[in-house]
Formats: structure tokens, C-alpha cells, sequence
């Protein structure tokens, strides 16, 4: 029970981070990019708060294990850590699954969040939204914003349009930091349970790492192609590619994150009785 309560919080997390990506286009189709901003650190801080609730699931799956160091044979604990790294896959696997929806979703968010842009500049904050429109006139408006991407089209556009294979690379990459950080960090806890603490706070060096990454080579590139075509100097067809290629990268990075989340945990666990 508690690994399907896991999955679905880590579909949703997934699913929410990647259709923020729509603020992006919400911003470039309206020109309003301080308010596509402010929504899109919205539909983020969400995510983070559903990490931390992530993250006291995991933990618990972690205890449920580590209880049993030294008191049963060291046969049985294996099949105990057997059994948790293959849950831990699982849960990257429901994390790629959220990706996907989230690329599915995202033509209907940037629909959506257009119009949030246009209202938030009209009102001022979400919370005069919320009062002058009301909540369940702004729910039933939702439904009808709903749009099926053309994957064809996406395929010709991406073929058209060149970003640079540098940039989808480096985005797999910093994104496999991020799937493996907490779940590697926690498995290193199960090999070595006398350090666990320390292999467990591993997650935050491992996340800081793919933050520094993050700001320095992915978010500068996407933050100039919104602003060129702001200013008319690329087409939106541009912006929709790196999008594209952005929650492309995310899904490779999970993908990747199954052939790092042991050899991850094991280089932790050796580190941290150093530590």
C-alpha cells in the first residue's frame, strides 16, 4: 500500500515539473513573462512540497528494512535490500511515467496558463482570481481548454528546428542527478546502516550538484530562447522545441538513473563512513 501511495506522488510530482515548462510558452505567447514566472514558481513550489511528503514515504520504506540489521541472518537482509532497490525502481518507473503525461498535458497547461498570465495581469495576485472569478466557474472552464498534441507535427518541428544536441544532453544528465539523489542517498542508508544518517544527507550534496549544473548550462539557454522570442527574433515553433527538448532530457534522465541508482548508492555508502 504504501509503494502505491509512493508511485502516485511520484507520477504527480513528475507530471507537475514537466508542465511547468509550459509557463514558458504561456509567457512567450502573451509577453507577459514576470506573471508566466510567478505561475510557473507556483506549479514548482507544488512539486517541492510534494517531494518532501516523497521523501517521509521513502524513509519509512527505508526503516522498514534497516530494523532488521543483526537480528535475522545476513541472507534474509539481502533479500530484504533485494527487494527495497527493486521498489526504488519502481518508483523511477512511475517517475518517467509522469514525465510522459506531463509532455501530454503540456499544450493543455500552456492553454490554461495562458489565460492565467492575461488574468493574473488583470487582477494583480491569484488570490483576486480566485475571488473575482470564482472557483468553480475557473474549474469548469478547465475541461475545455483540453488539447491532444499532434505528435506528428512535435516530430516535423523537431527535425526543422536545430536547439543543439549539447543542451538535450546536458539536460539527461543534470536530470539523472536529480532522480537518483534521494533514492541512491537512501539505499547507501540500507548497505551501511551504522551511517545511514550521513548517507541518507548525501541527497542535498548530490541535488546541490545538479542545481549548480542546472543554472549554469540549462536554465541561461531556455531563459534567452523565451526572450528572443518575446522579441520577435525567434518563432514560438523554436521555444516549443526546446520545451520538447526539455522534458525529452527528463525522461532520459530517468531512464538513465536506472543504470546509476546502485553504483550511486554503493559509492555513498563507501564515502560515508568517512564523513
Amino acid at each position: 500500500m504504501k509503494l502505491i501511495i509512493v508511485v502516485i506522488v511520484t507520477m504527480l510530482i513528475s507530471c507537475v515539473e514537466t508542465v511547468s515548462y509550459a509557463a514558458r510558452l504561456s509567457g512567450a505567447r502573451t509577453g507577459k513573462i514576470g506573471a508566466s514566472t510567478s505561475l510557473f514558481n507556483i506549479l514548482v513550489l507544488f512539486a517541492r512540497f510534494a517531494v518532501m511528503s516523497q521523501s517521509v514515504l521513502l524513509a519509512s520504506m527505508l526503516e522498514a528494512v534497516t530494523q532488521y540489521n543483526g537480528k535475522i541472518p545476513e541472507m534474509s537482509y539481502q533479500e530484504l535490500m533485494d527487494g527495497l532497490l527493486l521498489n526504488f525502481r519502481v518508483v523511477l518507473l512511475a517517475m518517467s511515467a509522469g514525465i510522459v503525461l506531463g509532455m501530454f498535458l503540456l499544450p493543455t497547461v500552456a492553454r490554461i496558463l495562458a489565460i492565467g498570465t492575461k488574468k493574473l495581469d488583470e487582477h494583480g495576485s491569484v488570490p483576486k482570481i480566485i475571488m473575482s472569478e470564482g472557483i468553480l466557474r475557473i474549474l469548469w472552464r478547465v475541461p475545455s481548454q483540453f488539447w491532444i498534441p499532434s505528435f506528428r507535427n512535435n516530430l516535423r518541428e523537431l527535425r526543422s528546428t536545430k536547439i543543439g544536441a549539447t543542451f538535450f544532453w546536458m539536460n539527461a544528465v543534470i536530470f539523472s542527478f536529480y532522480s537518483i539523489a534521494i533514492l541512491s542517498s537512501l539505499f547507501a542508508g540500507v548497505i551501511v546502516p551504522d551511517n545511514r544518517t550521513v548517507a541518507n544527507q548525501m541527497a542535498t550534496v548530490i541535488n546541490g550538484i545538479g542545481t549548480i549544473l542546472l543554472v549554469i548550462f540549462v536554465d541561461p539557454v531556455s531563459s534567452k530562447m523565451l526572450d528572443d522570442v518575446v522579441c520577435d527574433k525567434r518563432q514560438e515553433r523554436d521555444l516549443k522545441v526546446m520545451v520538447t527538448h526539455l522534458g525529452a532530457g527528463r525522461l532520459l534522465g530517468t531512464f538513465a538513473a536506472q543504470l546509476l541508482l546502485y553504483p550511486f548508492a554503493y559509492l555513498i555508502s563507501l564515502i560515508a563512513p568517512y564523513i
